[in-house]
């Protein structure tokens, strides 16, 4: 059986100052009256049952979400603490192969564009077929490049394809490689057989166990104590074990901790119209190209000879641009922030220089 679980649990720190840690950006209503996560949910409902979708996050936002999409306590799996995307995963399997110790799972996030619902559905299914056929295997879902985004993690294949699904090439990977240079996605950007990592990962829970053993022992030894406190039907000692788990585990993100280390993965290459919504620039491509607008504004808009600009404004007001381009400006209640679009990935290392206690407040 296969299982899609939305990872929900991010700060979405590259979309402050909108994104806050009270207000992450996952909550809120970017592409439309539907939240990111609210549109991430109903686009899998159209292809799973509402028992077979789970959520993890972290405990600090339950509630928050829980007012967007009515998960109930089985299907909300909380963290006590951000520990990155190998641990989060990881406690969802746990979950998962508590629920079903066959089961296959699909990760999705929480912020992701897709256009073309019907067959993203299709193609997470013809992705669990292949890992039903090849327990053993992790499946990439891989993603043509539109340009050289340093966000984003590279899926080299080789050029023969090993197996066809529904219709559907399949691949073995020679390499993964996360966030590289500018300079370094531009050479992989100009070969053909360089895929975009949308994080569709699609593997049998069990097998993920075996590679979190081999490549990451302390995820995995953290994870098999949670996994007997969860067996035991005691929350209590449950609840102690994952603290206690959590307080002392490393944060590293799958890509970092698993990908890059494997060397016998599959890729199935897509054609999607996708996007992470994890920056402003990202957002601003998006609404673009379903307009024919030269801006992309939320409030009324004056402008002179200005293009590809992102003006947002939470109070509404008049925003009025004379000669600008590619730039990206919100205004919240609190802030005021104008950045490059081309720098829209960097702004983490802005918020580096928010450590003052009087200026914390405002993230």
């Amino acid at each position: 059986m296969l299982y899609p679980i939305i990872l929900a649990g991010g700060s979405g720190q590259r979309l402050w100052p909108l994104s806050t840690i009270n207000n992450p950006k996952q909550v809120n209503a970017l592409l439309g009256e539907e939240s990111l996560l609210q549109a991430t949910y109903q686009r899998l409902l159209s292809g799973f049952k509402v028992e077979d979708i789970f959520v993890v996050t972290t405990g600090d936002l339950v509630s928050m979400l829980q007012k967007q999409v009515d998960f109930d306590e089985v299907h909300m799996i909380a963290e006590p603490a951000r520990r990155d995307t190998a641990m989060a995963i990881g406690l969802a399997a746990v979950h998962l192969f508590h629920h079903d110790t066959e089961a296959i799972m699909v990760t999705v996030n929480s912020d992701a564009f897709i256009k073309e619902t019907e067959e993203y559905l299709k193609i997470l299914k013809s992705a669990g077929q292949i890992v039903q056929n090849n327990p053993d295997k992790f499946l990439l879902v891989g993603i043509k490049p539109e340009y050289p985004e340093t966000g984003y993690g590279y899926i080299e294949m080789f050029k023969d394809k090993i197996d066809t699904i529904d219709g559907r090439d399949v691949y073995q990977v020679k390499t993964f490689k996360e966030k590289p240079d500018l300079a370094t996605a531009e050479k992989y950007v100009a070969q053909p057989n360089f895929l975009w990592n949308p994080a569709m990962f699609v593997f049998k829970v069990s097998s993920l166990f075996e590679w979190y053993k081999k490549f990451l022992p302390d995820i995995y030894q953290g994870l098999m104590e949670i996994k007997l406190a969860l067996e035991s039907g005691d929350n209590k000692q449950y609840q102690d074990v994952l603290a206690d788990v959590y307080d002392k585990v490393e944060p590293v993100s799958i890509d970092y901790g698993l990908l890059e280390k494997m060397t016998d993965m599959l890729v199935m290459p897509v054609n999607l119209t996708w996007a992470d919504i994890g920056h402003w620039r990202a957002l601003r491509d998006v609404q673009l190209s379903a307009t024919d607008l030269a801006n992309v504004s939320n409030s009324q808009h004056i402008d002179l000879d200005s293009k590809d600009n992102l003006l947002y404004s939470s109070s509404g007001k008049l925003i009025a641009t004379l000669g600008v381009k590619d730039m990206v400006l919100v205004e919240t209640k609190d802030v005021i922030f104008l950045c490059s679009a081309k720098r829209a990935q960097d702004i983490k290392h802005l918020l580096k220089k928010f450590s003052d206690k009087d200026l914390k407040k405002y993230l």
